[in-house]
């Protein structure tokens, strides 16, 4: 971008190192955006970003309205406020009293019934036009001085501490509350009605609550893209905004990059105990052992266990917002990882011309939990390739080498539908994108055709495999297609036998039973009339 702008500027294909150098701080300072969860990596990043931008004689860029600190993947969007507080809000986390969140609940549904007629009209349409223009004006500061920088950051605090901005984060901050907040007896939590009150004047609610709903925003770090860049993601007020059709916002990045993190959504509890050197607990034999010592905790280290509790409730309240909000329609379901979360956030920020571009697990295009994300972009076109890697050497750290596989996935803003998208799998180095024989076309249509039930994406090797797999699927019945109509013409029937981890408790090693008094015939442990059988996982079955 700054050799393209310094090139604009001196009229020079090759422009001088000083003509790029003064293009590059003007980069930074005008089109760089950056959020992260972790205040030490913002830090870093407006570090790196000053030592990339220095210029002899010039103060560093302003940057913090820029590099911001949020979770990114937690927070409110203007269609989900507009909607108000959902009844799925209402579910227990770890510590809340079920009996209380059923009565919340219902209480919640009887207060958006009676919207119509009690609240007509109480939601204000969200205008962030001030808030943008503030932004806008300050970007056109100029940042040449000392006195230039200063002035900027008073006119950004000045910003940050308006009643508009807010009471903007305020109302926003209570829709995420909602849904994390204590429901015990005696603790007031966000309804509909509240949120509704709280709209329309913050001092209308009870300053406990006001305080509770700031701790729980800075707990969990509740991001509002539309109110961190309003210049950006742009919210007019005075028309309706379409609940359930996008975030309710207009514009978007021209660029969305990033390689986020490949985590579950939900307390690792091998992960949790080892960090804080319990290696019995970290190591112990399956889930159901795990649980008991657990539970042991509750006499041997109440410290500990009211730890392992906050944690768990916190990660609760994360997975809760995600997959209930209504903010993830397509990946927020199932055992969320938080790439597939990202994946989506990403879709959403970019403007009608952007462009995203992700590295993530290929599971993006083949897993049951991402099926309805890739359906919509293999359907709406905005699918602009996909090519996955083994990963032999490139990423040193991320463990099990090559078992380890992930996808460059790029994205375009609304295009026609059925558009083309080309394929890679099972690359080992990034020139194979040049390769003819080794990328693939597939439509929206090929992938009816292929996976009618679940829309994922098939894995070939060469593009030959793929218009031989393709010529099978036109000749050859489908397996079974789910209905309705259901198409069963092979009379196929599925059985799921047991869970590894939930069944875990039935299951016993051959030192366990050894140990026990029972013994080993054929394949069968035996102990008088008792009989223990072989299990065989999947993972055991090669595919012939």
């Amino acid at each position: 971008l700054a050799k393209r702008l310094a090139a604009i500027r001196t009229g020079d294909e090759e422009p001088s190192p000083e003509a790029q150098r003064t293009a590059l701080r003007d980069v930074i300072g005008h089109c760089l955006y950056g959020v992260d969860v972790n205040p030490m990596a913002v830090e870093l990043c407006k570090v790196s970003l000053w030592m990339e931008a220095l210029e002899p004689g010039k103060p560093l860029s302003f940057l913090d309205h820029r590099i911001l600190c949020g979770n990114s993947l937690l927070g409110a969007t203007p269609a989900l406020l507009a909607a108000g507080v959902p009844d799925e809000a209402f579910q227990a986390l770890e510590g809340d009293d079920k009996k209380v969140v059923a009565e919340l609940k219902k209480q919640n549904r009887q207060q958006r019934k009676g919207q119509e007629t009690l609240f007509a009209g109480t939601l204000p349409a969200l205008d962030t036009t001030g808030l943008a223009k503030t932004l806008v004006d300050l970007d056109r500061l100029d940042d040449d001085s000392l006195t230039a920088i200063r002035a900027k950051e008073e006119r950004y605090e000045g910003l940050s501490r308006s009643a508009e901005y807010r009471r903007a984060k305020l109302v926003a901050d209570a829709w995420c509350a909602a849904f994390v907040c204590r429901k015990v007896p005696g603790v007031p939590a966000v309804t509909h009605d509240v949120f509704v009150r709280l709209s329309r004047d913050p001092e209308s609610v009870p300053e406990s609550l006001r305080t509770a709903i700031e701790r729980l925003a800075a707990e969990y770090r509740f991001f509002h893209w539309h109110l961190a860049f309003p210049e950006v993601l742009i919210t007019a007020g005075g028309g309706e905004v379409a609940v359930g059709d996008g975030p309710g916002w207009t514009g978007g990045f021209d660029v969305v990059v990033g390689n986020p993190p490949w985590e579950r959504l939900k307390l690792q509890e091998q992960e949790f105990f080892a960090a804080r050197r319990s290696p019995e607990i970290a190591q112990a034999q399956n889930a159901a052992a795990r649980r008991r010592m657990i539970d042991q905790l509750r006499e041997d280290d109440p410290a500990l266990h009211a730890a392992f509790l906050e944690a768990r409730r916190v990660a609760e309240g994360e997975s809760h917002l995600v997959r209930n909000s209504g903010r993830y329609p397509l990946c927020g379901r199932g055992d969320v990882n938080t790439y597939a979360v990202f994946a989506e956030t990403k879709r959403t920020l970019a403007g009608p011309r952007g462009r995203v571009g992700t590295i993530v697990p290929s599971g993006i295009a083949t897993d049951d939990t991402t099926k309805q994300f890739f359906a919509e972009i293999m359907g709406s076109g905005a699918l602009v390739s996909l090519f996955e890697f083994e990963n032999e050497g490139l990423f040193l750290g991320a463990g099990q080498g090559h078992m380890v596989r992930f996808a460059l996935t790029t994205l375009r803003g609304p295009v026609s539908d059925n558009a083309t998208a080309l394929f890679l799998f099972q690359g080992k180095d990034v020139n194979e994108i040049r390769e003819e024989d080794r990328t693939f076309a597939l439509t929206a249509e090929d992938l009816v055709l292929l996976n009618p039930n679940t829309r994922t994406c098939p894995i070939f090797r060469t593009r030959r495999d793929a218009e031989i797999t393709k010529g099978i699927y036109r000749r050859v019945p489908v397996l079974i297609r789910e209905g309705p109509p259901e198409e069963n013409p092979w009379g196929i029937s599925f059985l799921r036998m047991f869970d590894m981890t939930s069944d875990s408790h039935l299951f016993r090693t051959r030192a366990d039973l050894e140990a026990h008094g029972w013994q080993l015939e054929g394949n069968v442990f035996v102990r008088g009339g008792e009989r223990y059988l072989p299990l065989y996982e999947a993972k055991m079955i090669s595919l012939f």
